[in-house]
């Protein structure tokens, strides 16, 4: 049997709309039991679980399992898109195969991380005792939700996330999981928000929208990390979507303002803010432009009076850490260090980081001047953008985590450049090779630092040598035109 004598036969059966749920649905069901085992009994007995498939405390097995899930999720995900044009779903045909899969992915409990936890603890700073979560760390209250809270840090995110935080915070005073399920649900909802935002933008176009909502709302990256394990970087796409949204509807004030609102919810939308504004340089907004950048600098004194008393707290939204982490440049800075321990020269960690991210920061910051700069229309906002926030994950960021890869699958969807859209959601699924190898193979076994190595080549090396590749073999059909030519 040929490889599309067996295509065939896949497209046959995931053309059954009801098989195509019941297969998914199933994945998603499994994932449902999987973090269930792992999570339940740890918040039964009021403490916290351990990160599944990055903990001591993981077991082997349910590490493989949860990676097997992921494995099978994903294959019918590539599956889809590979067939989209013989499937013909239409997006009836998704909502009503989306709904039972949403509500699978909210009664989920969290297991690959504890976020859900801190951002709880984060409402209740403000909620429940009437602090600054910006000023205090929970540590400072000592009550029964503490053995929750593993992070003893100040608020790393933006004050647009409060509104988002204290209602969860008030609720565990009654009941912890309560409050996770109602955080889960704020996600629930802003992911079916960045859904239609989608939907509309490509609408607008005259591009297939279906398979859009698809690739975003379909992908398990998607389901496991924004409302599964209940990260909040889907509020962070929605504000860059609706700055998107705005700019389609010529709403070039809003727009702007919208995209400084996702500053304001992770420093990382600095990017999209800045790209926005390029475009509305571009285009002459001059109106616009000074009517938002107002509209901003207000919004920023009112929170600098109530929540910043000195420019040192807003730092902290930076969330700049002295460690590095699951990073090309955790790699560099460990080769590093043992280059100097063998030539007798021994290296602080430190000192390595620091001379890291100063090289690495002028590095990108011409990266960014330059594609930023080639920014003319929505097209090239879209692209540009989502090539400078791919760059930032994987070129300069000291440390990271599979949930940052979400930022990008929205421009997948946007993008018409079919390679950036190719590498962003091949990316998606490589960054799950953080939870793919289990613990004690990469901090116990024998070589283990060899699995360690090549679980964070997966993750970032892929991508980054289709994109090289691609560069390349697009530069020399540049040069083999220009022979022709002459």
């Amino acid at each position: 049997m040929t490889f599309s004598d067996l295509n065939d036969r896949v497209t046959v059966i995931l053309a059954d709309r009801r098989r195509f749920a019941a297969l998914f649905g199933l994945g998603c069901a499994l994932l449902a039991l999987t973090h269930f085992q792992h999570s339940a009994a740890a918040l039964a007995a009021q403490t916290v679980y351990p990160d599944l498939g990055a903990s001591a405390q993981s077991g082997p097995l349910i590490e493989i399992i949860h990676t097997s899930i992921l494995i099978y999720l994903f294959a019918l995900y590539f599956l889809t898109l590979f067939n989209w044009s013989r499937l013909n779903f239409r997006l009836r045909d998704l909502i009503w195969i989306g709904i039972p899969i949403g509500l699978l992915a909210w009664i989920t409990l969290p297991a690959n991380s504890t976020d859900v936890l801190m951002y709880i603890a984060l409402g209740r700073i403000a909620g429940v005792y009437g602090a600054n979560p910006y000023l205090h760390t929970y540590y400072e209250f000592a009550d029964d939700y503490t053995p929750y809270v593993e992070w003893d840090l100040p608020m790393p995110y933006g004050p647009v996330m409060l509104p988002f935080f204290i209602p969860p915070g008030w609720i565990s005073q009654f009941s912890v999981v309560g409050a996770i399920y109602l955080t889960k649900l704020f996600w629930l909802l802003i992911s079916v928000g960045n859904c239609w935002l989608l939907y509309l933008i490509l609408k607008s176009e005259g591009r297939d929208a279906g398979r859009g909502v698809f690739i975003f709302g379909f992908n398990p990256l998607v389901l496991l990390e924004l409302i599964i394990n209940g990260h909040n970087d889907g509020v962070l796409i929605f504000f860059g979507l609706l700055a998107f949204w705005a700019l389609r509807r010529e709403w070039f004030a809003s727009a702007l303002l919208l995209a400084f609102l996702a500053v304001l919810v992770k420093f990382s939308g600095v990017f999209i803010c800045l790209g926005v504004a390029i475009y509305l340089l571009r285009k002459k907004r001059w109106k616009e432009i000074g009517l938002a950048t107002v509209a901003s600098l207000a919004s920023s004194l009112l929170f600098m009076l109530t929540l910043f008393p000195t420019i040192g707290d807003a730092k902290n939204l930076m969330h700049d850490v002295p460690y590095a982490q699951n990073s090309l440049h955790y790699l560099l800075i460990e080769f590093i260090m043992q280059m100097g321990a063998r030539f007798g020269n021994p290296l602080d960690f430190h000192e390595v980081l620091t001379l890291d991210r100063r090289v690495f920061a002028l590095i990108f910051f011409g990266f960014c001047l330059w594609r930023l700069s080639i920014i003319r229309d929505f097209s090239g906002l879209v692209r540009e953008v989502g090539l400078v926030l791919m760059a930032l994950l994987i070129g300069y960021a000291a440390w990271f985590f599979p949930w940052y890869a979400t930022w990008l699958l929205p421009f997948a969807v946007l993008t018409e450049d079919d390679r950036l859209k190719r590498v962003i959601i091949i990316f998606s699924l490589t960054v799950t090779a953080l939870y793919a190898f289990p613990h004690w193979l990469i901090t116990e076994a024998p070589g283990h630092w060899v699995w360690d190595t090549l679980r964070i080549l997966i993750v970032h090396a892929v991508p980054l040598g289709l994109v090289v590749f691609w560069r390349l073999n697009r530069t020399h059909q540049l040069v083999k035109t220009a022979d022709l030519q002459l």
